[in-house]
């Protein structure tokens, strides 16, 4: 018996240790298991993911198999500028259309949700986590929001939501690409008069909720004087300089996110004369459409 209970510990010993789960299988599994994630684990994974989102590769258009009429439509050549579908107002159904017709497209994911801490002073996360509590136990859901933008005239936002983690970034980034719009740019502080695309041309307004923000054109080199987070919409919109006011729950940063993109739609509600556009010297989208 001792001689059979020592070769057991023996065979124990030699087999290998198995391999320590990934990061992010700890975030999806420990959720199920009812056991809390440490906040170090979480704060790794989501540098690894907002790395992974920035880093992802090329969209091959060969192997894309478009579903809608004017997916095939871009991938036959028959359309190869976005404006031809932003200025008819042509709804995007796949994300792939974006993918083909801006290749420089950048992907951000904002920082909308709070790790657990005492009155509040948990640290923000990419992730913002709610459960709901059942007789089997506490469901976890997550939740994140994307930008998307080429920084030169196009952006675009989403919201997503899942039970796990990557589905959640994945319906965000989608959701944002279809949600792709073109703004105007110009010189419009009269400070400056410089002639470059680096503010709004004109005041715009936004709201969301109780949330309420004012664009406001700034003189070359002022910078982005607004919300952290509304800063990333803004440069992956190609706004360099920016100055802004705000009023209402502005803690909301869904909302808040929300209105600081509908001012930027408020660009394109305009009629601009060609005299004004010339003075203020503005450009919708790319610097190579000009009003």
């Amino acid at each position: 018996m001792a001689k059979k209970k020592a070769e057991e510990k023996q065979e124990t010993e030699e087999t290998p240790k198995a391999e320590e789960a990934s990061v992010e299988e700890v975030l999806l599994e420990k959720p199920k298991e009812g056991l809390a994630v440490e906040l170090g684990e979480v704060k790794e994974l989501e540098e690894h993911i907002v790395e992974e989102v920035k880093k992802k590769g090329a969209f091959e258009k060969e192997a894309w198999k478009p579903k809608t009429s004017l997916g095939i439509k871009i991938k036959n050549g028959e359309i190869s500028d976005i404006n031809y579908i932003l200025d008819r107002r042509i709804k995007i159904l796949e994300p792939e259309i974006v993918d083909a017709l801006l290749p420089n497209l950048a992907t951000d994911l904002l920082m909308v949700g709070q790790a657990k801490g005492k009155f509040g002073g948990g640290q923000k996360r990419i992730f913002k986590q709610t459960q709901k509590k059942t007789q089997e136990g506490n469901k976890p859901k997550f939740a994140t929001f994307a930008v998307v933008g080429n920084e030169d005239g196009y952006v675009g936002v989403g919201y997503g939501k899942s039970k796990e983690t990557v589905p959640a970034r994945e319906k965000a980034i989608r959701q944002a690409k279809l949600n792709v719009i073109k703004i105007r740019r110009g010189c419009g502080n009269w400070r400056c008069g410089c002639g470059d695309l680096h503010t709004v041309p004109f005041k715009v307004h936004g709201k969301a909720g109780s949330v309420e923000i004012t664009l406001m054109p700034a003189p070359k080199g002022t910078g982005l004087i607004v919300e952290k987070e509304c800063q990333k919409v803004l440069k992956m919109a190609g706004i360099k300089d920016v100055w802004s006011r705000t009023e209402g729950q502005s803690r909301s940063k869904l909302n808040l996110l929300y209105a600081c993109f509908g001012a930027l739609k408020e660009l394109m509600q305009f009629k601009i004369s060609q005299k004004d556009a010339e003075k203020l010297h503005i450009v919708e989208g790319s610097p190579l459409i000009k009003v």
